[in-house]
């Protein structure tokens, strides 16, 4: 197994993509591997109102920047959830999580997003930024920022500042990119765990979960989540779920075509094991991101079948 490493954001993965796919570029295609935009806004600030009153119509145009809309959505007392066409969104009193796959163009959101925060909610201060992703498969075909690292680094620079970007994994295989900014002043009423698990190669007779016939997933989600979901055609599955009387959620996509599997399980719901109950895998990335009033940790985990697991840390 190779070793792992951690840089500077520097790395531009677009020069391993021909080795990673071995030359070879399919006529179909389709990039499961999901670019995760998180933002909090300061309810502090004077006057502040929910980012739920944001009217449904402009997030519909907020996601047609990105290129994907909504195809359907659920609330429970402290949450909004939209099943997307390309993901997942979560809209809370303070905080917007936008994630999106394929070729979409989620950090080109950014300025609609604030905005939108300022003229409907009136905060135009954010204290915290997460955007994160896995290596693509195809770099050079996405668009513009999220061709390379840099360039998407670049963009959040334009927006934010005292932020800091890593590449954590080895350099040649899968590996992770970061960039978070927290604020001086940013106040979190509790500590905030995030758990995400990326996982390729899966085994056909898991893949076969995920036909327009059947799909197992939500039968064992725990009991009282608000759940809806959206099984594509051919192939594909998305869920979002909502646990009750809080702003804990639960968000799992899966690419399952053969060549280029994937399936990624995010939570904030820090006792939930849900992944061990139900997927295997050839290749793995799990991440939990930690925050806590003074510090941020990620802890990364890259493995592969019939090999121990490497860990990379990083304390701000």
């Amino acid at each position: 197994m190779s070793t792992s490493t951690l840089s500077d954001g520097s790395l531009d993965e677009g020069t391993f993509a021909v080795d990673d796919v071995s030359g070879i570029v399919e006529d179909y295609f389709f990039e499961g591997a999901e670019k995760l935009l998180e933002l909090w806004f300061d309810k502090n600030q004077d006057g502040a109102m929910s980012l739920r009153n944001i009217p449904y119509s402009e997030l519909v145009a907020m996601l047609d920047i990105a290129q994907c809309h909504i195809l359907h959505s659920k609330s429970n007392e402290c949450m909004d959830s939209y099943v997307l066409s390309e993901s997942s969104m979560f809209v809370s009193d303070f905080r917007i999580i936008l994630k999106t796959c394929g070729t979409t163009r989620l950090l080109r959101t950014i300025g609609r997003i604030l905005h939108l925060a300022k003229i409907y909610c009136n905060m135009d201060n954010v204290i915290s930024v997460f955007y994160s992703r896995k290596n693509f498969m195809h770099p050079e075909r996405q668009p513009y920022p999220h061709s390379s690292f840099e360039s998407e680094i670049d963009y959040l620079e334009k927006h934010f500042t005292g932020g800091s970007a890593y590449c954590i994994g080895p350099q040649r295989q899968d590996r992770w990119f970061l960039y978070t900014m927290v604020a001086p002043q940013a106040a979190f009423p509790f500590p905030e765990h995030t758990l995400e698990i990326l996982m390729n190669e899966l085994p056909e007779d898991v893949l076969s979960v995920f036909s327009p016939s059947k799909s197992a997933i939500s039968t064992i989600l725990p009991p009282g989540i608000i759940v809806h979901e959206e099984l594509f055609s051919p192939c594909g599955y998305s869920l979002n779920g909502l646990l009750p009387h809080s702003d804990h959620y639960i968000t799992i996509h899966v690419t399952p075509e053969p060549d280029f599997s994937y399936v990624s399980f995010e939570t904030n719901q820090n006792s939930l094991n849900l992944c061990e109950q139900m997927l295997k895998t050839e290749t793995l990335i799990y991440v939990q991101f930690e925050r806590t009033k003074n510090l941020e940790q990620v802890t990364a985990a890259f493995s592969k079948k019939d090999t121990a697991v490497c860990n990379d840390n990083y304390d701000k």
